[in-house]
């Protein structure tokens, strides 16, 4: 039995004999001020208890997850793996590993293995940090990564392998000065790869 629950077992016997009890002889409060007021008053720090021991809801649900930290093996431009935990980094999306997009030249290269090649390369075996963010519908965490003090997601977008989350404003910045400059993909002609993931899904029901 929890500690909570036991406490508030407590309370309720305390309620019952409290108001189960008849008035002493000669007490002017026969009318049951006395046990409404005492029944008052426990009633306060028993909602007070229940309060603070109700589980996290959904919004407190990343604070439980834990920071790792580790060798980091790439799967592809934007997700990683560290001690088996597969990892998203939280606010970008890059070409999936079949991806093509075309350079300036509109000579056609494979920008999902050029982005994963090119965060292998910053790692480069590196101690590599993440802290949690939130968890994806198919389980796996999206996460702030870090290599020393380096935003390894603001480096990808910055460098022009992968775009900002169009759902998340964290990256925007990194996206627009990568777009101004012409780097990675924004050099040539490319798909957004959430828009190429919907347009697949929607092409294999049919």
């Amino acid at each position: 039995m929890s500690l909570t629950l036991t406490i508030l077992l407590i309370y309720g016997a305390c309620l019952v004999g409290t108001i189960a009890s008849p008035p002493a002889p000669g007490n002017r409060d026969s009318d049951g001020a006395g046990p409404r007021r005492l029944l008052g008053a426990l009633l306060v720090p028993a909602l007070a208890l229940l309060a603070a021991s109700a589980p996290a809801g959904p919004a407190r649900a990343a604070d439980a997850i834990r920071t790792v930290s580790g060798a980091a093996t790439v799967i592809d431009g934007a997700t990683l793996a560290i001690g088996g935990q597969r990892l998203r980094l939280h606010g970008i999306d890059a070409p999936d590993l079949d991806q093509t997009c075309f350079d300036a030249r509109e000579r056609g290269y494979a920008c999902g293995r050029v982005a994963a090649e090119a965060l292998a390369a910053r790692i480069a075996g590196g101690t590599v940090a993440c802290e949690a963010r939130a968890t994806m519908a198919d389980g796996t965490a999206t996460a702030l990564c870090r290599l020393g003090a380096d935003d390894l997601a603001a480096w990808m977008v910055g460098n022009g392998y992968a775009v900002a989350d169009r759902g998340s404003a964290t990256y925007l910045a990194e996206d627009q000065r990568a777009w101004g400059r012409r780097l990675g993909l924004w050099a040539g002609v490319f798909e957004l790869p959430g828009d190429r993931r919907r347009l697949r899904g929607a092409t294999a029901g049919l």
